[in-house]
């Protein structure tokens, strides 16, 4: 018998490992269940596994009527997956009998992708939400199709990239509520994650450029004015109050209509503005879904 040699097999269980760890990372169930919160997959083209997401269905989501509903896509923070923030849900629950019903759905963008494509392709999580998701989501369940009847929230690396995507794609999303928003430029950032920024941008400033909200919402300015509702949250103790100021400014200048607020005494810490500011967000969605044809 043909002998292998020792460093092959241990190369060979370490690249099963690698694999493994990579899956699981890209589909994590809830460790505590929760009847108004379901956990589902859907099968990525661009990475070719499973990627977990946890959607929460209004309880008007009846099977005996064709009543469709807006959605709500929640991007987590750094170092998070789709099951890290669902705390957010008790917000909607309050939230579904003020301002109507929504469905709510937690995504799974990649622990530090700032819900960006990689440029090896291994970490596509703008891919995986807004070519692979939302597609999912609309064929499995009865929602509004029409940009009007989505909206993005999230918090910290899930505000940079809730306003980022909408500031991207302003014919997909209608609405964005941003909370402590990751906010800098691509000196600060490769400063202080030096890592991510090779990772998620190789870089290469004019890569970050492209998927800055900043410049992003510049270059597309004409097709965001009334037509993407923008609402930032931001704590006066955060950090990165100075850049979601500047963001606000820059579009005061553009004339892009929004909604900005500081939550006194609060810092990078998702339930200070939680608490005083959630149930705000939802309604914020709530009146720009009232534009959305629910038949779609």
């Amino acid at each position: 018998m043909r002998r292998v040699q020792f460093p092959l097999i241990v190369a060979a269980i370490l690249c099963l490992v690698a694999t493994a760890l990579a899956k699981d990372s890209w589909n994590n169930p809830p460790k505590r269940a929760d009847r108004s919160i379901q956990h589902g997959t859907f099968r990525s083209g661009a990475i070719k596994t499973d990627v977990g997401y946890n959607i929460c269905l209004p309880p008007q989501y009846d099977a005996k009527n064709q009543q469709r509903f807006p959605v709500i896509y929640y991007l987590h923070g750094y170092e998070g997956n789709e099951s890290s923030y669902l705390e957010y849900a008790k917000y909607w629950r309050d939230a579904a009998s003020r301002f109507g019903p929504a469905i709510l759905v937690f995504v799974n963008g990649g622990e530090t992708s700032f819900f960006c494509d990689s440029p090896n392709g291994a970490v596509p999580a703008e891919t995986l939400l807004v070519k692979e998701l939302i597609p999912h989501i609309d064929q499995t369940f009865r929602t509004v199709t029409n940009s009007a009847g989505r909206s993005l929230h999230g918090y910290s690396m899930g505000g940079f990239g809730a306003l980022k995507l909408a500031f991207k794609y302003p014919e997909t999303f209608g609405s964005v509520v941003a909370y402590g928003a990751t906010l800098s430029d691509a000196a600060e950032f490769k400063k202080h994650l030096g890592k991510v920024f090779a990772q998620m941008f190789g870089t290469d400033p004019k890569r970050f450029a492209d998927n800055d909200p900043f410049a992003l919402v510049e270059r597309n300015a004409e097709k965001i004015h009334n037509r993407v509702a923008v609402s930032m949250v931001v704590g006066t103790k955060d950090d990165f109050l100075a850049r979601n100021r500047a963001l606000h400014e820059k579009l005061q200048q553009l004339k892009i209509q929004h909604s900005y607020e500081e939550v006194r005494g609060a810092g990078h810490k998702k339930d200070d503005l939680y608490e005083p500011a959630a149930l705000r967000g939802f309604e914020f969605s709530a009146k720009h879904f009232e534009k959305s044809d629910r038949n779609r």
